[in-house]
C-alpha cells in the first residue's frame, strides 16, 4: 500500500510539472474567433443597405483568399468567423478594412485562439 501511495504521489506530481510547462508557455495564436454584430438601429438604414452588397464581396474575398476559414450566422444576430490570423491586430486590420468596418456600423469582438497547453502532457517524455 505504501508503494501505491508513493507511486500515485510521483505521478501526481510529475503530471502537474508537465501542466505547469505547457500552460507557462506562451502558446501562439493560430487563429482569432471573431464576433461582428451590427451596431443597434443601422439594419433599418438606406445607408446599410446600400454597403451589404460590397460587405458581402469583400467578405468572399477574404474567404477564398484562405483569411477566413469558417464563416457562422450567429443565432441571435450577426455573424462569426474563425479567422486564419496569427493575431488579433491582423483579423482586426482585414475586418476593419470591410465597408460596414469602415463605415463604423458594426462592432466586433476578437478572440486568440490557441492549441491546448495540456495536451502536452500526453507527448511528454516519460518520467
Amino acid at each position: 500500500m505504501k508503494k501505491f501511495v508513493c507511486m500515485a504521489i510521483m505521478l501526481a506530481l510529475s503530471t502537474t510539472q508537465v501542466f505547469a510547462q505547457a500552460s507557462s508557455q506562451e502558446m501562439p495564436t493560430t487563429n482569432v474567433m471573431v464576433s461582428i454584430k451590427g451596431n443597434p438601429g443601422v439594419q433599418q438604414t438606406p445607408e446599410f443597405r446600400e454597403v451589404i452588397p460590397n460587405e458581402i464581396r469583400e467578405t468572399l474575398k477574404l474567404y477564398l483568399g484562405g483569411k477566413i476559414a469558417h464563416w457562422y450566422s450567429r443565432g441571435d444576430g450577426g455573424v462569426l468567423f474563425i479567422m486564419n490570423a496569427s493575431s488579433v491586430e491582423e483579423a482586426k486590420t482585414a475586418i476593419e478594412a470591410l465597408p460596414l468596418g469602415r463605415a463604423g456600423m458594426v462592432t466586433a469582438e476578437y478572440v486568440p485562439l490557441r492549441p491546448l497547453a495540456p495536451l502536452g502532457m500526453l507527448i511528454a517524455p516519460s518520467m
